[in-house]
């Protein structure tokens, strides 16, 4: 027993000193470079590799704090030079922390640049800047939007280079949608330009496949006028069996992919206590807004039993109604951000083509409303419009068609449903069974759901890396797999579930 304890101990000894060699010729490399870093001897260390998702504990060696393209350059060549993994951290919002799992981490957060082109009205956005600060100064320069989601913190990097839904995308098109161009380091430490004419596979690859494949640095993006009105809208129901919650899932599943027009963000969301609600945001006036929603409240009403829901509409500016989708203000720190959840997500797609049919949503109910969750968790599911009349999203070819310039795969989506359970306090421990209760929604649908489309920004860390690049990336995933092989033959830009 004494003799393999030695050995065991000799062994960690000498895995400790490879890693400590291995580190050092990297950070001796950045510091001749003067590129910014941070080691797991610096003040602040815990918080810097701290993720959102405090389910996991990520353990690079080295975190980079580029300044400038040059110094993201230098340091991609020295990780390069020695054969080390980088992952680039945006915002930090990865589900599965996937933003800090290379051994050299890239913080972007000193990108911060929002211009407007007063011409063209093109944006450049710098990859480190969050959502919220991106909507608040695209405004102020010019009263301008573009489509993303509603969490104010999330960083444009991930969520522009894998989709970025956001209730203004049926209206808009997707964050990825908008990009025109972007500058980027390649994984050998080149500097390029991507765009529909420059580098084309590249920026197909970038525009919803992005993580991995080079280091954005800045984004060209088409901006919109902002709505100067803007109706915040829901309707809560409670319905006492799960038939009943089918049947009004149902209505309104149907509803909203034949009736709701491109300027209607709509969506369901379910939780526990049977809370069933339909909300969204209508970009335009008041009086078209009641006349549309008419017809939908009508049939939730009956199948209400004819009682009124609690409903929330708010008329709102641009700015406002952001903020109100939040549920906080819009500024938020480059550095320092501290939002966190503890938690296990999983997403699937309908196709417009194949709604959910009553069968599997009855199914659905019924393990929602008899389930037993793990007594330190919390759950609710959203269900968002993608397709319906006129969606600018489903209006735009698909990544198969040799006219597309995007690598997303999902543009015949009915809905795009996140399936979500974290811990009722937001924070670690995790507990293991909320990972089978968030599957048992999945499978208590059946064949129907089983085989179905992932969204890569809900990333699901329980998928193997093959199924998970299938699930994202569709038929996409043969030229992702080339395009890898040319851009970074030696993998050094690291995405778990990339390439």
């Amino acid at each position: 027993m004494r003799a393999t304890t030695t050995l065991f101990s000799l062994s960690l000894l000498l895995a400790v000193s490879a890693r400590n060699t291995y580190r050092s010729v990297l950070t001796d490399c950045l510091n001749t470079a003067s590129v910014p870093i941070l080691l797991t001897s610096t003040t602040g260390w815990a918080d810097e590799i701290e993720p959102y998702n405090l389910r996991f504990t990520p353990a690079p060696s080295v975190v980079a704090i580029p300044r400038t393209q040059a110094e993201v350059q230098s340091a991609v060549k020295c990780a390069h030079a020695n054969k080390i993994r980088v992952s680039v951290k945006g915002g930090g919002h990865s589900y599965g922390a996937y933003g800090l799992s290379g051994t050299l981490v890239l913080d972007m957060a000193e990108f911060q640049t929002v211009n407007l082109d007063q011409t063209t009205k093109i944006a450049t956005v710098g990859a480190g800047v969050r959502l919220g600060n991106m909507a608040n100064k695209l405004f102020s320069l010019g009263k301008r939007g573009v489509p993303h989601g509603t969490c104010e913190g999330v960083g444009i990097g991930g969520h522009a280079t894998l989709g970025g839904f956001g209730l203004d995308s049926r209206l808009w098109g997707l964050t990825v949608d908008t990009i025109s161009s972007v500058t980027a380091v390649l994984a050998n430490g080149t500097a390029v330009t991507a765009s529909a004419s420059q580098n084309k596979e590249l920026f197909w690859a970038l525009r919803g496949a992005g993580p991995g494949f080079a280091v954005v640095t800045s984004f060209k993006l088409k901006t919109f006028a902002a709505p100067a009105v803007n109706i915040n809208w829901s309707y809560t129901y409670s319905f006492p069996t799960p038939a009943a919650a089918a049947t009004a899932f149902q209505i309104a599943q149907t509803w909203g992919q034949q009736s709701a027009p491109k300027e209607l963000g709509y969506g369901i969301m379910l939780f526990p206590g049977n809370a069933f609600i339909v909300r969204g945001v209508y970009y335009g006036a008041k009086a078209k807004y009641d006349a549309l929603i008419a017809p939908l409240l009508a049939k939730l009403k009956t199948a209400h039993g004819g009682v009124e829901p609690t409903k929330s509409v708010k008329t709102l500016g641009w700015i406002d109604s952001l903020t109100d989708l939040a549920g906080a203000a819009l500024a938020t720190p480059a550095r320092g951000y501290d939002a966190h959840d503890t938690f296990y997500a999983k997403s699937i797609v309908t196709a417009e083509s194949a709604p959910l049919s009553f069968e599997a949503l009855t199914a659905l109910f019924t393990y929602l409303y008899t389930v037993v969750p793990p007594s330190s968790a919390q759950w609710m599911i959203i269900a968002n419009l993608y397709g319906g009349p006129g969606s600018v999203i489903n209006s735009l070819p698909a990544s198969t068609d040799p006219s597309s310039t995007s690598s997303y795969a999902h543009r015949t989506a009915g809905y795009v449903f996140q399936l979500y359970a974290y811990t009722a306090n937001s924070l670690p421990p995790f507990d293991a069974d909320i990972i089978p209760l968030v599957e048992g929604m999945v499978t208590a649908m059946g064949e129907e759901a089983a085989d179905l489309p992932a969204y890569a920004p809900y990333a699901d860390p329980e998928l193997g890396q093959a199924e998970a690049q299938v699930r994202y990336w569709g038929d996409g995933v043969a030229r992702l797999k080339v395009i890898k092989a040319q851009v970074d033959p030696m993998g050094i830009l690291y995405n778990p579930q990339g390439f």
